[in-house]
């Protein structure tokens, strides 16, 4: 048996509500970073430029525009939240530079990219070298 009359209604607007919501609800910033920046371990392919462009498109990148520079980071989410604390140094922005080296691999969009015609060029940082 089914609700009805006035009791389904509001239920259905209270659950709509509910995922709306959730659905625009602020991400925790560092949960947001991991989400955005963190390849761990770094995706498998035959070299950086292929790296790039199978992930751009995978992460949500290139729509509904290219993403001029990205930064992968190839180490575990717990070894970078230290660096919003003692491991780093932050601004008023919370802008966090690591006293700690990690691999990298950064991306630049070529001019004349589109979505769906991006091209790039990727230069992997080894640990260290940053």
């Amino acid at each position: 048996m089914g609700l009805r009359g006035p009791h389904c209604l509001l239920f259905l607007t209270i659950l709509l509500l509910d995922t709306c919501l959730a659905h625009f609800r602020l991400p925790n910033s560092f949960q947001w970073f991991v989400r955005e920046h963190v390849d761990f371990p770094k995706t498998s392919t035959t070299n950086d430029h292929r790296y790039c462009t199978l992930l751009m498109p995978l992460w949500n990148l290139t729509t509904p525009f290219c993403k001029s520079t990205h930064t992968f980071i190839h180490a575990p989410a717990s070894h970078l939240q230290a660096i919003c604390g003692h491991g780093g140094t932050c601004d008023r922005c919370y802008h966090c530079d690591s006293k700690a080296a990690f691999r990298l691999t950064t991306y630049w969009v070529e001019p004349g990219s589109h979505p769906g015609a991006v091209h790039t060029k990727a230069e992997p940082t080894p640990a260290g070298s940053a």
